[in-house]
């Protein structure tokens, strides 16, 4: 049996190293455990599949020191959209390319919902309520959260309200009409869920999405200088500089629990056995609760409600290379986030062909890209790909896909496919076997009304505490979901220092 420590956090994506900084910040004796030879998660590697992420929440920005180790953040991005009426530029509440009718209506909701999402980000760092046995600080929680929404106003109250679990489709259609800038904010609404515009609830992901950003304020993304490296790069000086260890290709098999039902360890997969009293997973809530630490340890209800988790995964990511960049494609465009969707309507046929198990003859499609030796590489995510795609995945599926993206870019940007060199197709079922995301599911469980908050990752669950005493989710399983915010591992470990050990 190896030394005993503090806390084990399982896995070391972005969460799992923010767990690991928090806690060892505090004092804890701490060791990250990963499967993969290399940290990060889907930050990792020299192409990682999260190649555009959010900045990290600013109150871990500020409560890691991560400026100290080298994190530092550009100008907001920008979106681009390529696809439709021409060339459109979303900077934060600014259009440009579009009517000056349609950019003061598209200002005028942009700011609306940044006030609203403004109104939500305080739930964001707070463990989400129980409401049982009349909690005081879960009723605090709640009367803050009210407090919050009731401060917009009464007339933003109500208008709250009335939008907050309808589909961006009516929102958009209602205050700015179809087109390229619906269509961006549809995306943002989707991204990585198997929901659709029309699907209800989807106000909500978008102003999570919008409350959930980092340095560039609500509903603008802003990226670190040197891209999801240097996000890597500055949560493992953190988590080591506070003294933490961290442990490549050591793959949990599983969760030790003693006679009292507590988690006490883990036993790697070589069979060497490591102790300590709290137990931080970044897996997913599947595979944590039931290939790690095992049904028989779980009721009957936790079981039930956990294999009826929605977690099928609805992105690919497709690495593109590209002797040269095509007219009317630079370099500084890469920079941003390009997205390329005419309207909504092509959004809502792509989620439509999905949700029968179908690839979308005409997905919608965002991209980022860089330069290399020999020419530049493109990461582009196709969205909707379902998991459960009809007749499995296969290379003849890959490469319909493949076509189907570069179609779709090529109508956007005359001549792009006569410069692609090669591609590349990962889809959901790859993202699954790499990175041990159930479903292929990035956020490792669909933002749904009955999958957030208190109800994330399922009901009896929330507050990071798992069903066994000493277990916690630290992953973006719990509250308050996916992207690259941090949240989940610093609430997680937050709420493991509170408990000083104890359920």
């Amino acid at each position: 049996m190896s030394g005993d420590f503090d806390a084990i956090v399982i896995g070391a994506g972005h969460n799992g190293l923010v767990a690991a900084a928090r806690l060892a910040k505090e004092g804890k004796r701490v060791v990250v455990l990963e499967t993969s030879p290399v940290v990060g998660g889907l930050l990792g590697g020299s192409d990682p599949v999260a190649a555009m992420p959010f900045g990290i929440h600013p109150k871990i920005h500020s409560g890691l020191g991560l400026a100290r180790h080298g994190l530092r953040y550009g100008a907001p991005m920008k979106t681009l959209s390529l696809g439709g009426e021409g060339r459109v530029e979303i900077d934060g509440a600014v259009a440009r390319g579009v009517s000056q009718a349609m950019a003061a209506n598209y200002a005028d909701l942009h700011r609306k919902l940044a006030r609203y999402s403004g109104a939500l980000a305080r739930m964001l760092t707070k463990a989400p309520p129980r409401f049982r046995d009349g909690v005081v600080g879960d009723m605090l929680t709640m009367a803050q959260l009210g407090l919050s929404i009731r401060g917009l106003g009464k007339a933003d109250m109500r208008d709250m309200l009335r939008i907050i679990l309808s589909n961006v489709w009516d929102l958009c259609e209602d205050e700015i009409g179809d087109g390229p800038l619906a269509a961006a904010l549809a995306m943002d609404a989707t991204l990585g869920g198997g929901i659709g515009p029309r699907s209800p609830g989807t106000v909500l992901t978008l102003l999570y999405r919008m409350a959930s950003t980092g340095s560039g304020g609500a509903g603008q993304r802003s990226t670190p200088v040197g891209g999801a490296a240097a996000v890597v790069s500055a949560l493992v000086k953190a988590a080591e500089t506070s003294g933490a260890a961290i442990r490549t290709s050591a793959p949990v098999a599983r969760i030790l629990v003693d006679d009292n039902d507590r988690a006490i360890g883990v036993a790697l997969e070589n069979g060497e056995e490591i102790r300590a009293p709290l137990i931080l997973s970044n897996a997913t809530p599947r595979r944590t609760l039931l290939d790690l630490l095992g049904p028989q340890h779980l009721n009957a209800e936790d079981v039930a409600r956990l294999r009826h988790m929605a977690t099928n995964g609805m992105v690919a990511r497709l690495d593109l290379d590209l002797a040269e960049l095509p007219a009317g494609l630079t370099e500084a465009d890469l920079a941003h986030r390009i997205v390329v969707a005419g309207d909504m309507r092509q959004v809502e046929r792509a989620f439509n062909a999905a949700k029968y198990g179908e690839l979308p003859a005409v997905p919608a499609v965002e991209f980022t890209g860089r330069k290399t030796e020999n020419g530049w590489r493109l990461a582009a995510l196709a969205q909707f790909a379902p998991s459960d795609l009809k007749g499995g995945w296969s290379k003849a599926k890959k490469d319909r896909l493949a076509k189907s993206v570069i179609k779709v870019l090529d109508g956007a940007i005359p001549g792009f496919g006569g410069k692609i060199t090669g591609a590349e197709v990962r889809s959901p079922t790859d993202l699954e076997a790499t990175y041990g995301l159930t479903g292929g599911h990035w956020h490792h469980g669909e933002l749904r009304i009955d999958q957030m908050l208190m109800m994330r990752p399922f009901a009896g669950a929330a507050q990071y505490r798992m069903p066994v005493a000493g277990l916690y989710l630290c992953g973006a399983g719990a509250h308050p979901g996916g992207d690259i915010s941090g949240l989940p591992g610093w609430n997680a470990a937050g709420q493991a220092i509170k408990d000083g050990g104890a359920q």
